[in-house]
């Protein structure tokens, strides 16, 4: 099968490019989907949320530098009247909105219910990642690991499957998701890409900015559920016919990330190929 080996690993560009954020638009998107977590939480360990919570708001005290909140109205009840669970718990939506808001680097004046920001991809991502982490990591000290790891897992796949339900299918065919992404130069990713068979277009990843964002932190099996796991429903964000399979993550410690996409119009073979079908191709990104 013929691969096209394109990218260049570049982790400095996350440096490189902004985007113009909204805070209180991110606000409402974060608390949206905090609260959908802790339904989860409270429908699967209900005789454990008030403790999972009282641990949250430990941690979350712990980490506060300084109130981000303060320069405008400080209660974020407005933000959380239709979140049917977080509105019980007012003190937490704040912390943690506070600890969002401080690792998105807002400056103290910023007035965070009308302002517009520019914040670089390695902050955003940052502030994207850590918060999910921290409320994984807290879950399983809060209950045994392996229910805390199944419960996370549920979360994803019901969050996912609810906001695929809301969007159109961005690529019609497997080809057109190839040219998306073989242009991810910019990205600084490193990236072998086949040509389409059969219904099947595979990649291997060789760099991954969440791999290099996130070097310090230890638990390989928490970053990937939080920063890879969502990919296996949310391929279906690009079409609802797509599936994926991976079995190894940069994230996870695996030597590259090996993607095989399928369109089950056309194919419902899923085999996943050989760990040595990856290690042939060429580059190996870390290969003398």
């Amino acid at each position: 099968m013929k691969f096209t080996h394109v990218g260049e690993c570049r982790p400095e560009v996350m440096d490189e490019l902004t985007q113009e954020y909204q805070p209180q638009e991110y606000a409402k998107s974060i608390l949206k989907s905090f609260d959908h977590f802790l339904g989860i939480v409270k429908a699967q360990q209900p005789k454990t949320l008030a403790e999972y919570v009282a641990n949250l708001e430990k941690r979350y005290q712990q980490f506060m530098k300084s109130d981000y909140l303060s320069l405008d109205e400080s209660d974020v009840s407005p933000l959380i009247t239709e979140l049917i669970h977080l509105r019980e718990y007012p003190a937490l939506a704040r912390l943690y909105l506070n600890y969002r808001f401080q690792l998105l680097q807002l400056a103290k004046e910023t007035k965070w219910k009308s302002a517009k920001v520019k914040i670089i991809l390695r902050t955003w991502m940052r502030a994207r990642y850590l918060p999910v982490y921290t409320n994984l990591r807290i879950l399983t000290e809060t209950i045994p690991r392996e229910k805390a790891i199944q419960l996370f897992k549920d979360f994803i796949n019901d969050y996912m499957q609810k906001r695929i339900a809301e969007m159109d299918d961005r690529f019609q065919t497997l080809e057109e998701l190839r040219e998306f992404l073989l242009n991810v130069e910019k990205w600084g990713i490193v990236t072998n890409i086949s040509e389409v068979k059969d219904g099947k277009l595979i990649t291997r990843r060789d760099s991954c900015l969440h791999h290099s964002l996130l070097a310090d932190i230890p638990d390989e099996e928490l970053k990937f559920l939080v920063c890879c796991y969502g990919d296996y429903e949310g391929v279906q964000s690009f079409n609802k016919h797509f599936k994926l399979t991976m079995n190894g993550t940069l994230v996870a410690g695996d030597p590259f990330c090996d993607c095989v996409y399928y369109d089950t119009r056309i194919t419902k073979d899923f085999k996943h190929p050989s760990k040595e079908f990856f290690d042939s191709i060429w580059p190996l990104a870390d290969k003398e």
